[in-house]
């Protein structure tokens, strides 16, 4: 068994880890009851329509829920703005990735402060 009393730092993050991945798992769970929620409230009728939007089948709303669309897609098709067989074409747009450089350009105090504390230095050192 090791001695935790050598290593607190890490004991501690070792347990926090746990606490957090728990907490995740739980809150995945509810996540998938609710999606499942959703997607029985727009699940097409015998009429092929959304029971709930009133909108032919398969619903944006359903489509949102699946990722087959995004939010504002999925907004302009309830509203009429748009027809859903044109952007189902064009297919969601992915969200930009930004460069490596651009993300070690940024500010890391954090960080900066996570492994002073961890190696007992202070930052005015």
């Amino acid at each position: 068994m090791p001695d935790y009393e050598e290593t607190p730092v890490l004991a501690s993050l070792i347990v926090d880890l746990g606490e957090r991945r728990r907490m995740a798992a739980t809150n995945a769970d509810r996540l998938r009851r609710r999606l499942a929620d959703v997607e029985a409230m727009h699940e097409p009728d015998a009429d092929s329509e959304c029971p709930t939007c009133q909108a032919s089948a398969p619903c944006p709303t359903l489509r949102l829920a699946r990722g087959e669309i995004d939010f504002e897609t999925a907004c302009a098709a309830v509203r009429g703005l748009i027809d859903l067989t044109a952007a189902e074409q064009d297919g969601p747009t992915p969200p930009p990735i930004p460069r490596l450089s651009e993300l070690l350009a940024g500010s890391s105090h954090g960080v900066d402060r996570f492994f002073d504390v961890l190696l007992g230095t202070s930052a005015g050192d």
